[in-house]
């Protein structure tokens, strides 16, 4: 049985014994469409991992009545359900972007408060079931039809089923079917990616929801490779754009070093301040498009030092902004409609 499905009913099992009159392995096993000895090895692995739950005696004298304890009922620090604690503990790392704001200890120790009243065997099960849906950042709401994509890869990605997408390239400007399988999905910069095998590359793609023009799931189930770390992955990159990792070296200019030194841009940064007062960046990162727009971003305050490649393509980007900056050039807001019409007829 593929890993994501089990803890995906693990998950509604415990929202069942949560109710105030508890759930009974047999109503469970009709609600979550399994065997009963299924629910019954279930609520061994929930019982074994500390969750604070315990077999009570149902009205008709049989066992097999399953309820929260009053106890741990009693510890909460606030009036929560099970259900509720743990979709705090599992929702965590969605305030992570706070961790460096004032807010940060505070909320650190509501969380701490929180999973106080869990077991450590019971969070690790958490972690279990929060692994297989992500985020990295706070991001805008995806809009629709986009957003509608959404239940169905989460689903995909609990059941481990394979994909059929209808999806955009954006710098081919083509869309192609495509056959995925989905490890990850995960929050960046306001959008929703999508990590995945894809047979038609033959290898590893990140995917925009907001690309994908159709979406199926297909019979064929899979298991992810054991190696794969989604947050490995994406540490790879500068922000979700993948690529080959080269070391870049940035210089900045003596105004922005307190600015670069105060933040952690990266996980492979390492920071060397100068004698007159600049700063040296090094990273680990893939030379990508969200890169060069950062460093760009500084204007002339910032200096790539490494790789040549790099510095030759913000060379080049440098060279057309000025030439299109020029003062003897008419912008293209001012320009005739025809104009402008022919420039788009000859893309």
């Amino acid at each position: 049985m593929p890993r994501g499905n089990q803890l995906d009913r693990q998950w509604r099992l415990l929202q069942l014994i949560d109710r105030p009159a508890g759930v009974t392995v047999d109503d469970a096993a009709r609600e979550l469409d399994c065997a009963v000895r299924t629910i019954w090895r279930d609520l061994r692995v929930l019982e074994g991992a500390g969750f604070p739950i315990y077999d009570d005696k149902a009205p008709d004298g049989k066992r097999g009545l399953w309820r929260v304890t009053d106890e741990f009922k009693r510890r909460l620090p606030l009036k929560l359900t099970l259900a509720e604690l743990a979709a705090l503990v599992m929702s965590r790392e969605l305030l992570a972007p706070l961790g460096a704001s004032v807010l940060g200890p505070a909320v650190a120790s509501a969380f701490d408060h929180i999973t106080s009243a869990l077991s450590k065997d019971a969070l690790a099960l958490l972690g279990a079931m929060r692994d297989v849906v992500g985020v990295r950042t706070v991001g805008a709401k995806l809009q629709a039809p986009a957003a509608e994509h959404v239940p169905a890869i989460q689903q995909a990605l609990l059941d481990r089923r394979a994909l059929r997408l209808r999806y955009h390239a954006f710098e081919r400007e083509e869309e192609t079917e495509r056959d995925v399988d989905p490890y990850h999905l995960t929050y960046y910069n306001g959008g929703l990616y999508l990590i995945g095998y894809c047979h038609l590359r033959e290898a590893l793609r990140v995917f925009a929801v907001e690309r994908i023009r159709s979406l199926a799931p297909l019979r064929r189930r899979f298991e992810p490779p054991r190696d794969f770390d989604a947050q490995e992955y994406l540490d790879k990159a500068w922000g979700i754009l993948q690529g080959d990792r080269v070391t870049v070296r940035v210089v900045f200019a003596a105004a922005l070093a307190r600015y670069i030194e105060e933040r952690l841009w990266h996980p492979s940064q390492k920071l060397r301040p100068l004698p007159d007062g600049r700063v040296e960046l090094t990273l680990r990162v893939a030379d990508t498009l969200e890169v060069r727009r950062w460093i760009l971003g500084f204007g002339a305050e910032a200096e790539v030092l490494e790789p040549e490649t790099l510095r030759e393509a913000l060379r080049t980007e440098a060279e057309e902004l000025t030439r299109r900056l020029a003062p003897t050039r008419r912008p293209l807001a001012m320009a005739p409609t025809s104009i402008l019409a022919g420039r788009v007829r000859r893309r």
